[in-house]
């Protein structure tokens, strides 16, 4: 009898094992399949992303950095076309932090860009930022490997279709123009974010904003980019995207900086404070692809910490071997 009742565990110890695994398994994928579990913390970083969703593995990915010395001139890189970024009147203006960002959503009268380049019209439809915990990191692309404190993006679909959803995973269905931040003067273009941070600082939260002109917080100089294709830089990471990065900086302060630090969390208002800080992805592998440049201003090599060293080191040993002749 001791047989059949040994069977007996062995066969029931089989079947809970394979109910705990189908359970696990089950809350593996409940959780994955929400569409909010990554992150840039540990666990759910951008180096997890692909496992759950495989295009943030393809070729063309983004962010990337731009070698200036690399890039090639395209002379079909013309100025853009701004049609009702001066506008205030029929557009709405909704802030919210979604845990990963803070992010402005646009509805109401189409605000579009056309030319630079590209023959489509396409629509804006939010802009959010990227920001590092201090200022030598924050910006997803970089310039010559060097990082920028915090980065802008304007999201735009192509008019070609009806709503975003149907245009990101399809070919140059969106274009996102890119605008790096380096500290100097109080910017008061933002005062009507930041102020407003007090209401979205936890996730979820959001808050209607009084319409500004959106093209107030551009940089002067819109002629002057960098361009090349890519994808989302957040999952799914489709491989949509026409990216625009524009060479000319948006200034900001210091104090305007610390307030998108620390005024902003990534968790519940029912949990302990994370900063979102550090809400940047890797850069990622160029492959096949090329960067170009609008104008030749763009194209430079860059002047590095050592070529100015060299010179100088000479000078020394110069001035050292005169005195050296003129006192013996």
């Amino acid at each position: 009898q001791a047989v059949p009742t040994k069977r007996r565990t062995i066969t029931m110890c089989g079947s809970v094992s394979v109910c705990l695994s189908v359970f696990a398994a089950w809350i593996a994928i409940a959780e994955s399949g929400s569409g909010n579990e990554w992150g840039y913390e540990p666990g759910i970083g951008p180096s997890t992303w692909s496992l759950h969703y495989p295009q943030c593995g393809g070729s063309s990915q983004s962010p990337i950095s731009v070698d200036t010395a690399s890039a090639v001139l395209d002379k079909n890189l013309t100025a853009f076309t701004f049609s009702g970024y001066d506008n205030v009147n029929n557009i709405s203006m909704s802030m919210k932090n979604n845990g990963h960002t803070v992010q402005i959503d646009l509805t109401g009268k189409l605000m579009t860009i056309s030319g630079g380049g590209v023959s489509d019209i396409y629509r804006a439809k939010q802009f959010h930022f990227h920001w590092g915990s201090e200022d030598r990191r924050g910006s997803e692309h970089d310039i010559n490997d060097n990082h920028f404190p915090m980065e802008m993006h304007v999201v735009h679909y192509n008019s070609k279709y009806d709503t975003f959803e149907d245009a990101v995973n399809e070919t140059n269905g969106l274009h996102v123009l890119a605008f790096l931040f380096e500290v100097g003067t109080v910017n008061h273009h933002f005062d009507e974010i930041i102020h407003h941070f007090y209401q979205i600082a936890h996730k979820a939260d959001h808050v209607n904003l009084t319409t500004f002109p959106l093209s107030g917080l551009f940089p002067g100089d819109l002629k002057v980019y960098y361009r090349y294709h890519g994808s989302l830089t957040t999952p799914p990471c489709s491989e949509s995207v026409i990216w625009t990065i524009f060479k000319e900086t948006i200034k900001i302060s210091e104090d305007q900086l610390m307030k998108f630090r620390h005024n902003v969390h990534r968790n519940y208002a029912n949990e302990t404070d994370r900063d979102i800080s550090n809400d940047f992805r890797p850069t990622q592998h160029l492959n096949h692809r090329f960067v170009y440049a609008s104008d030749t201003s763009a194209i430079y090599k860059p002047i590095s910490a050592s070529g100015t060293l060299v010179p100088s080191s000479i000078c020394i040993i110069a001035i050292i071997f005169l005195l050296f002749v003129f006192t013996w």
